[in-house]
C-alpha cells in the first residue's frame, strides 16, 4: 500500500509540473495562478504547496531541472573524445533535440532572460551562467587546438549560437512561415544543425571539416 501511495504522489507531482510548464510557457510566471495550474492538472490547489512548497518553488524547481539537463550535456561533451568542432556540433545537436522535444522549457527560459523574476534570478545566476561559462571553455579549447580562428571571441560565439536557438525555437511553429520561407532542410532538427554548422564555418580555421 505504501508503494502505491508513493507512486500516486509522484504521479500527481509530475502532472502538476507538466501543467505548470505549459501555462508558464504560455503566460509567464506572473500570468499564472495556483488555481489555474491545479485545474489544468486535475489536482487540489493545496497539493502545489504540499509537493513543491508553493508556486515560486515550483517555478524554481522547473528551471533547476532544465539547468541540470544542460549541465549534464556539458559534462558529457567534456567526457567524450572527439575533435573540438565535432564535439561542439554534437553538443549543439543534443541541445536542439532537448528543446525540440520540450519547447515549453525554452519559452520559459527565454521569458526569464527577457523579464527576470526574483524567483528565477538565483537559479539563472547559479546554474545557467555556470553552464554558459563551461561552454565558453569548450570554445577556448577549440581555439587552443587551432580549430577556430584566434580572433574569434568565445563568449560572443556562445551568445550568437544561443541567439540562433532562441529565435528559431520561438518562431518555428509560427503559421505565417510557410515551407517556402523556412530555412532549407527536411526537419527542424536538420535546419538547426545546418545553420549552426554554417555559423561555425565562418570562424573555423578549416583544420577540421564541419558537416
Amino acid at each position: 500500500m505504501k508503494t502505491i501511495a508513493v507512486q500516486s504522489a509522484r504521479d500527481t507531482s509530475e502532472k502538476i509540473m507538466r501543467a505548470a510548464k505549459r501555462l508558464f510557457a504560455q503566460y509567464g510566471y506572473h500570468g499564472v495562478s495556483v488555481k489555474q495550474i491545479t485545474q489544468e492538472a486535475g489536482a487540489n490547489s493545496a497539493l502545489v504547496s504540499y509537493h513543491f512548497g508553493g508556486k515560486a518553488r515550483l517555478y524554481q524547481t522547473m528551471l533547476e531541472q532544465l539547468a541540470d539537463k544542460l549541465t549534464a550535456l556539458a559534462e558529457k561533451l567534456k567526457a567524450v573524445r572527439q575533435t573540438p568542432l565535432q564535439g561542439i556540433l554534437a553538443f549543439l545537436d543534443e541541445i536542439a533535440m532537448l528543446f525540440l522535444q520540450d519547447p515549453d522549457s525554452m519559452h520559459i527560459l527565454y521569458q526569464e532572460f527577457l523579464t527576470p523574476t526574483r524567483y528565477g534570478n538565483d537559479v539563472v545566476s547559479k546554474h545557467f551562467l555556470v553552464f554558459y561559462d563551461r561552454l565558453v571553455e569548450v570554445f577556448e579549447y577549440a581555439k587552443e587546438q587551432q580549430s577556430l580562428k584566434p580572433e574569434s571571441d568565445s563568449r560572443r560565439t556562445v551568445f550568437v549560437l544561443f541567439s540562433i536557438f532562441s529565435f528559431y525555437l520561438l518562431t518555428y511553429n509560427y503559421e505565417a512561415l510557410s515551407e517556402s520561407k523556412r530555412l532549407p532542410g527536411a526537419t527542424d532538427f536538420q535546419r538547426l544543425h545546418d545553420v549552426c554548422a554554417d555559423y561555425l564555418k565562418t570562424i573555423s580555421t578549416g583544420k577540421e571539416p564541419i558537416h
